[in-house]
């Protein structure tokens, strides 16, 4: 027996497919979803941050000459009510992760090939600072009060500390090898630092700049997470096919949670009670329930997604997850009810970054574009 869902988003029906079976309903093949809109830009497209109030888009975009040789950048400033590009900002060479302080007044762009952040002016759309930090960053962090911007120096093993009244470095702090980035605290008063090649998260001190413990983790870490209450932190340990926990209070792992092939950064859900981390490897998903952190199983689901997930996003119902499938060129949507996956969405080639605002957006590196997927194509969710 069929039977058909219609759900009304809007003025706009999604129609799902699902299929009764003895043990209950059960949904058919996902989905297949086109974008409703495709924004081209010129060059290839990195990463990108919303404006506050989601009206722009800012994202990195990296150029070569004739020859295949990095040369400047630029961030491409878009309207996303009309999903028009309206600026492109030239930067430094081959920018990475743009971020944006709590004010969004100023995005910062680290210039990966010449060792430069950018501050860009929002008002403006223009460059109003060149900071020279070195080290080759690919993350220029913001912290909660926007007072500073944290930029580790893959090259140099130092994070260098930008002032934003001044934008100028106002202090150094020397690692271990290869920072990665920063996650901060809520408070702003700690900011953990990955240290990919040396298996260890590094505690910074933040009102003295200075490092304050070094946590030992699996091999390989890329990122650092906290959940919702500040208490944990979950490390991705890529080369390890794990997930360490830390508890913030002694900085001490607390378990060490086998997941599958290269994991990348996990998300937490509002209830701070599920976790799911894309293993890019593996062409999966792991589903950890964080009230079992002190049984043997804690791993509840392993969900089969695209070919190598880069990136995930949680809408903000916690209903449904949105997997970027870098090797397969879609998008999965992912019930976090029934941890199925039932929309499966068409982006540009090699999709390495999400972002939800007004619609979701998908930022693809080889496709030289970002996808539009608007709230009409998006139903209520996976779970539609």
């Amino acid at each position: 027996m069929t039977i058909r869902k219609s759900l009304v988003v809007g003025t706009a029906a999604v129609t799902l497919l699902a299929i009764a079976s003895a043990s209950g309903v059960v949904y058919a093949a996902p989905a297949e979803i086109s974008p409703a809109a495709t924004i081209t830009l010129t060059g290839y497209p990195i990463m990108g941050v919303l404006a506050i109030d989601a009206d722009r888009m800012y994202v990195s975009v990296w150029k070569y000459d004739a020859d295949g040789s990095p040369t400047t950048g630029e961030v491409a400033v878009i309207d996303t009510l009309t999903n028009t590009v309206l600026s492109r900002i030239p930067v430094g060479v081959s920018p990475v992760n743009v971020s944006i302080n709590p004010a969004g007044t100023r995005v910062y762009v680290p210039n990966s090939g010449d060792g430069t952040v950018s501050v860009i002016e929002t008002k403006s759309s223009a460059v109003i600072a060149t900071v020279a930090t070195g080290g080759g960053p690919t993350y220029a962090v913001v912290n909660p009060s926007g007072t500073k911007v944290y930029v580790p120096g893959g090259a140099t093993n130092i994070v260098s500390v930008i002032d934003t009244a001044t934008n100028t470095v106002s202090a150094t702090i020397a690692t271990d090898l290869y920072p990665q980035v920063v996650t901060f605290s809520a408070d702003g008063s700690k900011a953990y630092l990955a240290l990919r090649d040396v298996d260890a998260i590094q505690v910074i001190d933040t009102a003295t700049a200075s490092i304050t413990a070094t946590i030992p983790v699996g091999k390989g870490p890329i990122r650092v997470v906290l959940d919702r209450k500040g208490s944990l932190i979950f490390v991705p340990n890529y080369g390890g096919d794990s997930v360490s926990v830390i508890k913030v209070k002694n900085n001490k792992v607390i378990r060490t949670i086998k997941v599958g092939d290269g994991p990348i950064p996990p998300v937490v859900n509002l209830a701070g009670n599920r976790m799911w981390v894309g293993n890019s490897l593996g062409g999966t998903v792991s589903e950890i329930d964080l009230r079992r952190l002190d049984r043997k199983k804690v791993v509840v689901r392993t969900i089969k997604v695209g070919k190598k997930p880069f990136f995930a996003l949680l809408n903000a119902l916690g209903d449904s997850l949105y997997i970027a499938n870098n090797g397969s060129g879609t998008m999965s949507g992912i019930c976090t009810a029934t941890g199925k996956v039932t929309q499966t969405y068409h982006t540009g080639e090699k999709p390495r970054a999400l972002l939800g605002g007004l619609a979701l957006y998908s930022i693809n590196w080889a496709g030289n574009d970002v996808s539009v997927f608007t709230a009409p194509a998006l139903g209520k969710g996976a779970c539609s």
